[in-house]
């Protein structure tokens, strides 16, 4: 049986989303996001407030939220679809029943990649995050072009030439250099977690003084929410051992994230706040009841999730084989996931 591990990181998704439609909507967002963002740096979250160096600043944080992003999700889903078929081991194996690669990464998220990486050594305002990122990014674009091998040779269908003796050699390059990027992605989300961390409160701050009710409310349901997930991640459980997951801190961030996003409903039909706060989307109401829809969707998982625990139902073994399973980790991250994907509309 394989474990469904939960691997969270704030304002980011996530490691872990599954389901093939659900994996296509992360994809297309993150183009769509990609589009309309990584040319017009500093046209994010709270830059109608900044100015010259600040705005510059906002620009690069940004960039690395996205490159967060990218991580959690277009970056893992091939990850996912290349070890559902090849066993996560040293040594080449099939898994039986299984399907090879064939999906790789597009150009423009190679040029991505590279701008992050420039960036980086260029120097930004965070340099703690400088740092890993100038180890990290090169591995991911390295492993990301041994994917596309490995797809072009699903694709091709050359395993039924060869039987196999080219992915052989394909996952010689590649699972060493997923191991070599262990702990550099590590040191890159811990110094990410803690500068995101900061900058939520600072922009939840800012928020209250200035009297942006909506704004505000949306930052604190962010910020509830990565308690609840922190919490989670801390545990270090997988799936199969959800039932020892300690709800003592979880319950009570839950219940306030309850009654923000109840509050915060309310608020939305109020134009005059909303016209108050400088919100440059055309469609901004049609995307805050989205926000307020995903909003309800997560906290609909968690729910489900600290009702099995009360009532002490764990997955059955035909269950964990599933994706769409409410209150599963895996559910949860796409909860979450698609939370941060309404946020990115409104604030973009």
């Amino acid at each position: 049986m394989k474990k469904a591990m939960l691997c969270i990181s704030i304002l980011t998704i996530i490691f872990s989303l599954s389901a093939c439609d659900d994996i296509k909507m992360v994809q297309n967002s993150f183009q769509k996001e990609k589009t309309r963002n990584t040319e017009q740096l500093g046209d994010q979250p709270m830059d109608v407030f900044k100015k010259g160096d600040l705005k510059m600043e906002y620009g690069e944080y940004n960039t690395y939220m996205y490159f967060s992003n990218f991580l959690a999700a277009r970056y893992h889903y091939i990850s996912v679809f290349y070890f559902q078929g090849v066993r996560n081991e040293p040594e080449f194996h099939l898994v039986e029943g299984e399907e090879y690669l064939k999906e790789g990464f597009t150009p423009e998220e190679f040029d991505f990649i590279r701008h992050v990486m420039k960036i980086a050594n260029g120097g930004t305002h965070f340099p703690e995050v400088d740092k890993p990122v100038k180890t990290l990014a090169p591995l991911i674009l390295k492993t990301m072009e041994i994917y596309n091998e490995a797809a072009a040779y699903g694709q091709a269908e050359t395993y039924k030439k060869d039987h196999y003796e080219g992915a052989k050699e394909i996952h010689s390059r590649l699972f060493p250099l997923i191991e070599s990027s262990k702990a550099p992605l590590s040191e890159y989300k811990r110094a990410i977690d803690e500068l995101s961390s900061k900058k939520m409160e600072e922009e939840i701050q800012t928020m209250k003084e200035r009297g942006y009710i909506i704004r505000y409310n949306m930052l604190k349901l962010f910020s509830l929410r990565d308690q609840i997930m922190h919490e989670i991640k801390n545990q270090n459980l997988v799936q199969e051992e959800m039932m020892k997951l300690d709800l003592s801190k979880i319950r009570p961030a839950y219940e306030e994230f309850l009654a923000t996003l109840s509050d915060f409903e309310k608020m939305i039909g109020n134009r005059k706040a909303i016209d108050a706060e400088l919100f440059t989307d055309p469609s901004i109401f049609e995307d805050l009841s989205e926000f307020v829809n995903d909003s309800k969707e997560f906290a609909k998982q968690i729910q489900e999730m600290i009702r099995r625990i009360d009532e002490n139902e764990p997955f059955t073994e035909k269950e964990y084989g599933q994706t769409n399973v409410d209150g599963s980790f895996l559910k949860i991250d796409l909860a979450y996931i698609k939370m941060v994907q309404s946020y990115s509309k409104i604030i973009s």
